[in-house]
């Protein structure tokens, strides 16, 4: 639930600073991108940390 949140403020957020082009939106775009990248690479670290645990 907590994510979602995050993930709809986040949303308003970049809409909110695009629709007054405060900030362009191929900025916005390449922000998301990063955000989801670095988002994959936790998620892929903490499964893989998980898996250490169970092993040991």
């Amino acid at each position: 639930m907590g994510r979602l949140l995050v993930g709809f403020m986040c949303f308003g957020g970049g809409f909110w600073l695009g629709s007054y082009r405060v900030v362009p939106l191929w900025a916005i775009g390449l922000l998301i991108f990063l955000a989801a990248g670095l988002l994959g690479v936790v998620e892929w670290l903490e499964q893989r940390e998980g898996h250490d645990d169970d092993a040991g």
